[in-house]
C-alpha cells in the first residue's frame, strides 16, 4: 500500500470516527420564546430542521430538546400571529441555550380556529367565524361563560337582563328566526356536540369560535341554524409540570334604582292632593328597595396543572366560584373540575384523549315579585308591627284585601328556593391514522345532569295557598346524553393542489327529565321546608295538579338522533378554495311523515391578495373574497310534540263516592311536524393592510326560515284539543356585519390597539299559515302585561311584514289638563278619550324592540408591564315597553300604592288602564361595560414563580340612555322581546381585585 493511499484511508477513517462520534453524543437544547414585549408565548413550535424533533413550549414560553446531535443546526420557531422565524446553532456536548423574540405580524387571518370536526387556519376558511380568545374576554364578575362573548362578536347577541347570578343569558345570533323552539346556539366543547358550557370555567378556556352563516353550520344538520360555538380548552404540553393559580375578589352594588317617591316625598303628594293613608301605613319611613338588597361580595378561585412528555400529557384544573347576589338570600356556588390525559402510541399513530368534567351548582333563589312589592309598597309602612294582628304573618306588616300587595321583605324572607344542579361529563377519542393522509376519528361521550329543585312557603306566608298551612313541592330530575361520532378525514397534497374530505356517522340518544315532581300543604312546623313532604296533612280532595306550580310538571321526555355527513374541500395554492358538505338526520322528535331531513351547503373563496397582478403593491397585505350558501335546521322542542298526550286536567269528577282527578286529552298529533329550516346565504370579504397594521372582516347574509313550528287554535271538533302545534310560518333575516382591528401605534415600550364591530339586522316575519288546510292566524297578540286593571292588555303582535317584537298599543297624543283625561288617536285619525279605545282593535303599530343596530368598541393599551383594556358596547334604534312606569303612574291611588318621581313630574291624575304608546320609550344605550389596569411582574429573578399578573377591574361602570327605567337591556329573547314588565333583578356594578400567577 502507497504511503498516499495510506493516509487517505487514515483520513477516511479519521473523518468517519469523527463524524459516528458527533452524532453518537447527545446533548439538550433548550429556551424560552416571547414576543417582542417579553411576554412568554405559550404553544409555539419548534422544529430542529432536517430532523423529527419538534416540541411546542409550554406555559412559561419554555422548551426543551433531551437528545440533539451536536454540530450545527437551524432551529424553527413558529406561532400562529407572530410567523416564522430561524436560528442556526451550534450544538456542543452538554446543556445548549437558545432563546427566541418574535415579532407580532397581528394577522388575524393566520389564526387557527376549530370548525366541524376539524381546524383550519382562518385565511382558508370559506364560511363566516369569528374568533374571541381570553385576551378578547369580557372581565368582571362572570357567572357564565356565554357572557365572556357579550359585544365581542358582530352579530351576536347575548343578553342578561338584571343583575341576577342564577339568571341565564339569551342569545340570539343574526337575529331571532324561531316562534317556538329555542333559539340557544349548539355548544361543541372539546369536540362533545351538545355538550353544556356550564361545565367550562372561563379560566380554563383557551377560545371560542362562533360558526355564523349556515355553509359553515350546515354540518351540525337540524341542532345548527342557531349558530354554532366552539369551546376549546387548556391542554397538557410536554414540559416540566407548570401550575397556575388565577383568582379575583369582587364586590357588587346596585347600579340603579327604580325612582319612586321617598317617604317623605309620598307624605308631601298625598297632603298637596288631599290624599289620605291608612293609619296604619303611616309614620314609618321604608326604603323597600334598600331593604331587599345588599352590598354583594364574589371570588373565584382557579388552580390548574399542567405538564407531561411527548408520549403522554396531562391536565387538571379546579374551580371554585361564590358570587352572592345583591339582593338578599339570592346566590350562586360552583366548583367545576377537570382532567384530561392526551396518550399517544404505536409510534404517534394513534392519540387518545380521555377527559373527565364534573359542575356542581347550588344556588339559592328570590320570588321576583318581590321587585314589584318594593316599587309599590308604600314607604309610610313598617317592614314589621308588634300589633297582635300580624302575628299570623309572623310579625310582618301586610295588608289585607288589597290586590297583589305583598310586604316585599316578608315575600323574601317566607319563600326559600333552593337549586341544586350536578353535570358529569366523560369523553373519550381516540384518533388512528391508518395512513399517511387518512385518519379515522371516534368519540363517545356521557353526559350526565341531576337537577333538584326544593321550594318552601312558610305558614305564615301572606299567599292563601300557604297562609296557615305551609306549601312545599320538591322537583328531582336526571338527564342523560349519549353521544358517539365516527368520522374519516383524508387530506392529500400534488404541487400546489390540496383536497381534504371527511365522512362520518353520528347516534345521538336523550333522555331528560326522568324524576319526579311532587308537592304537599299543611305542615306543623317550617324547620323542615320541603324536605319532608310527607308530614303535610293534605285538605279533603286535594288535587296537587291544580296549584300555581302546575307549569314545574315534568315528563319523562327521550328522544333518538341518528345522524350521517360529509365534507369535501379542495384548496389551489392558498388562493382558490371551495367547501361542500351535507347530513342527513333523522330524529324521533318529528311525525313518521318526515323524520329525516337534509342539510347541503357550499361555500367558496378567492384570496385575491395572492393574484400576480396584486404582488407589485404594498396596501393589501391580505385580502379574500368569500361566498357561502347552506341550509341548517333547528329540532330545539320537546320529543313527543308530534303525537297525542293524555293528562289530567283542572277539574274533579265524583265517582263511587269520592272526587277523582279528570283526565283527558293535552296535545294533538301531528304526524306530519318536521323541522324548522333556515337557509342563508353569505358574502363576506377579509383584509389586512399595510402589513396587518390595519385590518377586518366586512359580511352581508340573507337568512330565510320556513316551516317555523307555531302552535295554532284549532276547532274541537275534529280535534280533540284545542292546540296544534304545526309547521308553515316563515321568517326573513337580512344584515351587515363589520369588524376592524387596528395596531394604532407600537414601540418597543407602548402599543394601542383597538378593535370595532357594527351589526345591522332586518327582521321580518312572513307567512303565520300553516301547512294544514285551513289552519292558520293572520296576526297574534302577545306580551301580556298583567297590570292591575288592564284585563287581555298585550303590548306586540306578530305581524307579516314586520319585525318580531313590534309593539301593538293605542297611540298616545297627550293629556287634556281642563277635563284630566288622556287622548289617543284611532287609526282612522279620530280623537278618543282612553274608555273609548277598543283593545286591540283601536290599537295601532308603534316601534319595535330588536334594535337597528348593535356595535361594540374595545381598546388595549402596553405600556412596559403596565397594560389597560377598556370596553364599550351598545345598541341603537330599539324601542322598550315600560310597564313599570305605567305600573306606577297611578297618582290618584297615591294613598294605597308608591308612584314614580316620573309621574308626578308628569303630572297626569288619569289612570292608565291601557296600553300605549305613551309608556313606550327609547332604548338605546352605551355601556362602559369594563375597564381594566394590570401590572405584570419581572420574575425572572424568582426560582419559583414563573408570571405574575395583578389586575383591577369594574365592570358596568356607566351607561348613557334616555330610557328612565332601571336599565335599558331588557330582554330580547320570545316573541314580546324589549317588555320591562315590572319583575326585574337590578343591574350591577362591581369592582374586582384579580391576581394570575404561574409556578
Amino acid at each position: 500500500m502507497s504511503k498516499f493511499t495510506l493516509q487517505a484511508v487514515m483520513t477516511f477513517g479519521l473523518l468517519m470516527l469523527l463524524w459516528v462520534n458527533a452524532f453518537s453524543q447527545n446533548s439538550s437544547l433548550s429556551g424560552k420564546v416571547v414576543d417582542d414585549k417579553g411576554e412568554t408565548l405559550v404553544g409555539a413550535t419548534i422544529l430542529i430542521k432536517g430532523s423529527q424533533i419538534s416540541t411546542a413550549t409550554n406555559q412559561n414560553g419554555e422548551y426543551q430538546f433531551s437528545k440533539v446531535p451536536v454540530g450545527k443546526a437551524t432551529v424553527t420557531v413558529n406561532m400562529i400571529g407572530y410567523g416564522t422565524v430561524d436560528q442556526s446553532i451550534q450544538i456542543i456536548n452538554g446543556a445548549n441555550v437558545l432563546n427566541f423574540n418574535l415579532n407580532s405580524t397581528t394577522s388575524d387571518l393566520e389564526e387557527v380556529v376549530v370548525i366541524g370536526y376539524g381546524v383550519a387556519k382562518k385565511k382558508q376558511i370559506t364560511g363566516s367565524i369569528s374568533s374571541v380568545g381570553p385576551k378578547e374576554f369580557n372581565t368582571g364578575v362572570v357567572s357564565s361563560p356565554d357572557q365572556l362573548l357579550a359585544g365581542k362578536v358582530a352579530g351576536l347577541t347575548v343578553n342578561r337582563s338584571g343583575g341576577d347570578p342564577t339568571a341565564a343569558s339569551t342569545i340570539q345570533l343574526r337575529g331571532p328566526s324561531s316562534l317556538t323552539a329555542s333559539s340557544s346556539p349548539l355548544y361543541v366543547v372539546d369536540g362533545v356536540v351538545g355538550a353544556s358550557i356550564e361545565l367550562v370555567a372561563p379560566d380554563d378556556i383557551v377560545s371560542m369560535d362562533v360558526m355564523k352563516d349556515a355553509s359553515s353550520t350546515a354540518i351540525y344538520g337540524s341542532r345548527a341554524a342557531n349558530g354554532v360555538i366552539f369551546v376549546t380548552t387548556k391542554r397538557g404540553k410536554a414540559g416540566k409540570p407548570v401550575l397556575s393559580y388565577s383568582g379575583y375578589a369582587a364586590i357588587e352594588r346596585v347600579a340603579n334604582s327604580v325612582n319612586v317617591l321617598s317617604a317623605a316625598e309620598h307624605k308631601q303628594f298625598v297632603m298637596d292632593n288631599g290624599l289620605t293613608v291608612a293609619p296604619s301605613e303611616t309614620g314609618f319611613d321604608t326604603d323597600w328597595q334598600d331593604e331587599i338588597t345588599r352590598t354583594g361580595v364574589s371570588h373565584n378561585h382557579n388552580l390548574s396543572l399542567t405538564g407531561g412528555s411527548e408520549g403522554t400529557r396531562y391536565n387538571a384544573s379546579v374551580n371554585y366560584f361564590n358570587n352572592q347576589g345583591i339582593v338578599k338570600r339570592s346566590d350562586l356556588e360552583r366548583v367545576v373540575a377537570r382532567v384530561g390525559i392526551d396518550q399517544n402510541a404505536f409510534d404517534d399513530r394513534l392519540k387518545l384523549a380521555l377527559n373527565i368534567a364534573n359542575s356542581m351548582n347550588k344556588s339559592n333563589h328570590v320570588d321576583y315579585g318581590i321587585f314589584n312589592g318594593a316599587a309599590r309598597y308604600l314607604p309610610t309602612s313598617p317592614v314589621r308591627s308588634d300589633d297582635a294582628g300580624y302575628a299570623a304573618y309572623d310579625g310582618y306588616f301586610q295588608v289585607p284585601g288589597r290586590t297583589n300587595y305583598f310586604n316585599p321583605v316578608a315575600m323574601l324572607n317566607q319563600r326559600d328556593e333552593e337549586r341544586n344542579n350536578n353535570t358529569l361529563l366523560a369523553s373519550l377519542k381516540a384518533d388512528l391514522t391508518i395512513f399517511k393522509g387518512l385518519t379515522w376519528t371516534n368519540v363517545i361521550s356521557y353526559q350526565q345532569n341531576q337537577f333538584d329543585k326544593k321550594y318552601y312557603m312558610h305558614r305564615t306566608d301572606f299567599d292563601s295557598k300557604a297562609l296557615g298551612r305551609g306549601y312545599g313541592s320538591r322537583t328531582i330530575l336526571k338527564n342523560i346524553d349519549k353521544i358517539l361520532e365516527s368520522y374519516l378525514t383524508y387530506s392529500y397534497s400534488i404541487n400546489s393542489h390540496n383536497i381534504d374530505a371527511l365522512a362520518g356517522y353520528s347516534y345521538q340518544k336523550t333522555n331528560n327529565n326522568d324524576g319526579l315532581w311532587a308537592s304537599s300543604v299543611g305542615f306543623m312546623s317550617d324547620d323542615l321546608g320541603s324536605n319532608n313532604l310527607n308530614l303535610g296533612t293534605l285538605p279533603e280532595g286535594y288535587n296537587p295538579f291544580l296549584v300555581e306550580d302546575n307549569s314545574n310538571k315534568q315528563y319523562l321526555l327521550e328522544s333518538l338522533l341518528i345522524s350521517y355527513y360529509a365534507r369535501v374541500g379542495y384548496n389551489y395554492d392558498d388562493r382558490y378554495m371551495l367547501s361542500a358538505s351535507v347530513r342527513r338526520d333523522g330524529s324521533s322528535k318529528f311525525g313518521v311523515n318526515n323524520r329525516w331531513a337534509t342539510f347541503p351547503s357550499i361555500s367558496g373563496a378567492w384570496r385575491i391578495g395572492k393574484e400576480s397582478f396584486m404582488q407589485d403593491q404594498d396596501l393589501f397585505s391580505e385580502l379574500k373574497l368569500r361566498l357561502g350558501y347552506g341550509i341548517s335546521g333547528n329540532q330545539n322542542i320537546d320529543p313527543y310534540r308530534q303525537i297525542i298526550i293524555f293528562g289530567p286536567q283542572n277539574g274533579q269528577f265524583l265517582y263511587n263516592g269520592k272526587w277523582m282527578n279528570a283526565y283527558g286529552v293535552n296535545q294533538n298529533e301531528n304526524p306530519d311536524l318536521k323541522w324548522e329550516s333556515t337557509s342563508m346565504f353569505n358574502a363576506g370579504l377579509d383584509f389586512e393592510l399595510w402589513k396587518g397594521r390595519f385590518g377586518g372582516t366586512i359580511e352581508y347574509y340573507n337568512k330565510e326560515t320556513k316551516d317555523l313550528l307555531y302552535e295554532y287554535d284549532v276547532p274541537s271538533p275534529p280535534y280533540q284539543f284545542n292546540r296544534l302545534l304545526a309547521n308553515g310560518a316563515s321568517m326573513s333575516n337580512k344584515g351587515v356585519e363589520i369588524t376592524l382591528n387596528a395596531v394604532v401605534y407600537r414601540n418597543s415600550n407602548f402599543s394601542y390597539n383597538t378593535t370595532v364591530n357594527f351589526a345591522r339586522n332586518i327582521n321580518k316575519v312572513g307567512s303565520l299559515s300553516s301547512n294544514i288546510e285551513n289552519i292558520g292566524v293572520s296576526e297574534r297578540y302577545e306580551g301580556g302585561v298583567g297590570l292591575d286593571g288592564w284585563t287581555g292588555q298585550t303590548s306586540a303582535i306578530v305581524l307579516p311584514g314586520h319585525a318580531l317584537g313590534t309593539f301593538y298599543v293605542a297611540n298616545y297624543i297627550g293629556y287634556d289638563e281642563t277635563t284630566q283625561k288622556t287622548i289617543y288617536q284611532k287609526p282612522s285619525g279620530e280623537l278618543v278619550t282612553q274608555d273609548q279605545i277598543s283593545a286591540p282593535d283601536d290599537y295601532m303599530v308603534m316601534g319595535q324592540a330588536l334594535p337597528q343596530f348593535t356595535y361594540g368598541w374595545n381598546n388595549s393599551f402596553q405600556y412596559k408591564k403596565w397594560d389597560l383594556n377598556f370596553f364599550l358596547r351598545g345598541m341603537y334604534g330599539n324601542k322598550i315597553f315600560n310597564a313599570t312606569r305605567a305600573d306606577l303612574s297611578r297618582l290618584q291611588q297615591a294613598n294605597v300604592t308608591n308612584i314614580s318621581k316620573d309621574a308626578v313630574k308628569e303630572g297626569i291624575f288619569e289612570t292608565p288602564l291601557i296600553a300605549s304608546s305613551r309608556f313606550i320609550e327609547d332604548g338605546s344605550f352605551l355601556r362602559l361595560d369594563n375597564a381594566t389596569v394590570g401590572y405584570t411582574f419581572d420574575t425572572k429573578e424568582s426560582k419559583y414563580i414563573k408570571n405574575a399578573r395583578l389586575y383591577v377591574s369594574g365592570q358596568n361602570l356607566f351607561t348613557i340612555t334616555k330610557y328612565s327605567g332601571v336599565d335599558p337591556e331588557v330582554s330580547l329573547g320570545g316573541l314580546a322581546p324589549g317588555l320591562d314588565n315590572r319583575n326585574y333583578y337590578p343591574k350591577t356594578r362591581s369592582f374586582l381585585v384579580g391576581v394570575k400567577l404561574a409556578f
